[in-house]
């Protein structure tokens, strides 16, 4: 708990540094306040910018995307990376294909996931899928190949079949590791729909910030971005503390 509350503080006061260094910065006129609003200005275009239907709308659409691209991604990944992990001989060719798909950014595949699902939802949550699939696929293998010998042994002694073996032995050891890399993969796929927003779509919070920044409302553009951040970071904190309790719950057993 103190390890946590220290973290918690030297967030705060980290956030709070970065603030105000940037408003010195703005206040001594390094950088011209139409190109970089001051944070008591963004911190006041909040309020408008929260009552904007059309920002409702935006953010809802990017977080559905968001979410369908989670689900997708998590339950295809999870169920392939047991399969992979169980079966041993699998892993090494699987790996090989996934390391050489990994090396391929996402945002390069942004224009031919337009041409292949338009500017539609569809072509945002293709690319956020490909972005997180491979990470939550890796941490699923390593997750069951972390499974202790003596625990399969004693499993195996007992004459469990393969489904007791799953729901008692494989599934718990890869748990933690399969949660873990759930809340990674959060992170990265927000901001995946959002760049694919941003370079090509019809609707999503990134269409709401370039319309803000094409109006000259250069403020509640960052307010914009200021508010998709604190989505972020409590997406981030649900997902933190449901991993604690998945891990704790899992040490119980």
């Amino acid at each position: 708990m103190r390890r946590r509350m220290t973290a918690i503080t030297l967030g705060v006061l980290g956030t709070l540094s970065v603030l105000a260094v940037w408003a010195v910065i703005v206040e001594l006129g390094l950088v011209s306040a139409k190109s970089l609003p001051s944070p008591f200005a963004v911190a006041g275009s909040l309020p408008a910018l929260l009552a904007d239907p059309n920002f409702s709308a935006s953010l809802a659409d990017t977080l559905g995307a968001w979410f369908v691209a989670m689900v997708i991604a998590s339950v295809s990944a999870i169920v392939l990376g047991m399969i992979i992990g169980t079966v041993h001989f699998l892993s090494a060719p699987a790996m090989i294909v996934v390391n050489a798909l990994r090396s391929i950014p996402s945002s390069a595949l942004i224009p031919i996931a337009i041409l292949l699902f338009g500017l539609g939802s569809s072509m945002k949550i293709a690319v956020a899928v490909y972005a997180i699939f491979a990470l939550v696929l890796i941490n699923t293998i390593y997750g069951v190949a972390g499974r202790e010998p003596m625990r399969i042994d004693a499993a195996r002694s007992m004459r469990w079949n393969w489904w007791q073996q799953y729901l008692h032995l494989t599934l718990p050891s890869a748990t933690p590791s399969i949660v873990t890399g759930i809340r990674l993969a959060a992170g990265i796929s927000l901001v995946v729909v959002i760049s694919t927003e941003l370079l090509g779509a019809k609707s999503g919070i990134g269409i709401t910030i370039i319309q803000y920044q094409q109006a000259l409302r250069i403020d509640m553009a960052y307010a914009c971005i200021t508010a998709v951040g604190i989505v972020g970071v409590l997406l981030y904190s649900i997902l933190a503390a449901a991993e604690r309790a998945t891990i704790d719950r899992i040490r119980l057993v």
